[in-house]
């Protein structure tokens, strides 16, 4: 059974030594979602074009909401400064847009994508320096003139 993103990020805080996390990072290395939600967070290059609004996430367990980071990572590059898919779309439609997805899944995948877009995940003990010890080549590398034409891979 595959577990949801915001599942792995709570065993995450479980563990007690910077060992056990690094092996934990290096287990699911080869998941794009997950690496997708970490470049997200910590890429300095990727800018988010849109505030996070209020709103009030989906209260059924975990599994049984409408979606999932599974389903809502790939599509969120709408959010992201100089990105195609976000070209054209008022800032209003934007909002209304993060408000479906934030309020379509439980409050701990919500709460991982906000923390995304906001460049805080709020997981005890995932920093920066431990994540591109095991994913080097997290940050894109982008020319100044591509900077406004790419927003992510």
């Amino acid at each position: 059974m595959t577990k949801y993103i915001s599942e792995l990020f709570e065993e995450f805080e479980k563990l007690k030594s910077r060992k056990a996390k690094l092996e934990f990072l290096q287990q699911h290395k080869n998941m794009d979602l997950f690496k997708a939600v970490l470049q997200g967070a910590f890429d300095p290059n990727i800018k988010w074009k849109i505030a996070v609004p209020d709103y009030t996430p989906d209260d059924a367990p975990i599994g049984l909401n409408p979606s999932n980071l599974f389903q809502e990572i790939p599509k969120c590059t709408i959010f992201a400064e100089g990105h195609h898919k976000g070209e054209g779309v008022s800032n209003g439609r934007l909002e209304q847009i993060l408000i479906q997805v934030l309020e379509s899944m439980c409050k701990q995948e919500s709460l991982i994508y906000e923390g995304m877009l906001k460049k805080k995940l709020k997981v005890k003990g995932l920093t920066e320096k431990i994540v591109l010890e095991v994913f080097p080549d997290l940050y894109r590398n982008v020319e100044p003139e591509e900077s406004k034409t790419k927003a992510w891979r």
